[in-house]
């Protein structure tokens, strides 16, 4: 039954999707041909039989019982049918104004998937806003690399292998891509005085690349919690601001669904959080995610 459950569901999900990206196709074509004169007979989304329709001036829009695509009817569109040599059947106009209402429909994708990308970006910058802060440290790892080399918390880094480092991005790019077990020269300030260091680049846990172990001091604040979930239940609000989990420390997102991740069903972990300048403490069972 799970199984079922979640094979409507999914089909469910493509099926909206992809009636989405007929939808804006096939409105490509029917705006180009309507702004170029040409009559528009059917704006059909799917194929086969009419399940439901209305007719506006010369046009009739259905949606059909196959939703795996759909179509622009024009009159005149092809050589098959009967022409009169009206102007504003399809065979009539131009060939730059033919092509511009086949082009209109991929047209109308890119542009879709362009708007999407930069609402998808807008949404997650909030979470990427340190990589553009300046590289001073806010938490070194136990037992790391940079903790063994004697970084501390306040320390700015400034350079790595050479190459300048003006934030937190320079710093991901510089460590991240480096293999783990080579040795690279930091050099740091602190108290006003330039130092230098070598510290060992270390496998990441979670992702792709190399780490020292350090991390900024941006802690992740809650924007908002599922009602019943185990994060109201546990008394967490929004804005509170996470500062460690199951004895860990969140330092920034990664560390906040890292910590996540590794949670046992069931199993309860103490949350240690800040709320209007208080440090409190909680407990948190995580539920099986949905």
């Amino acid at each position: 039954m799970t199984y079922f459950l979640w094979l409507l569901e999914t089909t469910g999900y493509f099926l909206v999707v992809l009636g989405v990206l007929v939808f804006v196709h096939e409105l490509g074509h029917f705006l180009a041909a309507r702004r170029v004169g040409i009559r528009v007979l059917t704006f059909s989304l799917g194929f086969g039989k009419k399940l439901a329709s209305f007719k506006r001036g010369d046009t009739e829009y259905c949606i059909s019982v196959l939703p795996l695509g759909g179509y622009v009817k024009m009159a005149g569109e092809t050589g098959e049918e009967p022409r009169t040599g009206a102007p504003d059947e399809f065979l009539s106009k131009t060939k730059w104004q033919r092509f511009q209402v086949l082009i209109m429909g991929p047209v109308m994708n890119l542009m879709l998937a362009v708007v999407l990308t930069a609402v998808v970006l807008t949404q997650v910058s909030q979470e990427a806003v340190f990589l553009t802060e300046a590289p001073v440290v806010g938490v070194v790892t136990a037992n790391s690399p940079a903790e063994q080399a004697g970084l501390l918390a306040g320390d700015r880094v400034v350079q790595v292998a050479g190459s300048d480092i003006k934030d937190w991005r320079d710093l991901a790019m510089q460590i991240g891509t480096k293999a783990p077990g080579n040795q690279v020269e930091i050099v740091y300030e602190r108290d006003g005085e330039r130092r230098a260091t070598r510290v060992e680049t270390q496998k990441e846990e979670g992702i792709e690349g190399s780490t020292i172990g350090v991390k900024p001091d941006t802690y992740p604040l809650i924007d908002r919690t599922e009602p019943g979930g185990p994060a109201e239940k546990a008394g967490l609000q929004k804005g509170d601001v996470i500062i460690e989990i199951a004895g860990q420390t969140i330092a920034n997102i990664y560390d906040y669904t890292y910590a996540l991740d590794v949670l046992k069903i069931d199993q309860p972990s103490k949350v240690v959080y800040m709320r209007n300048g208080e440090r409190r403490e909680t407990t948190l069972t995580p539920g099986a995610r949905k």
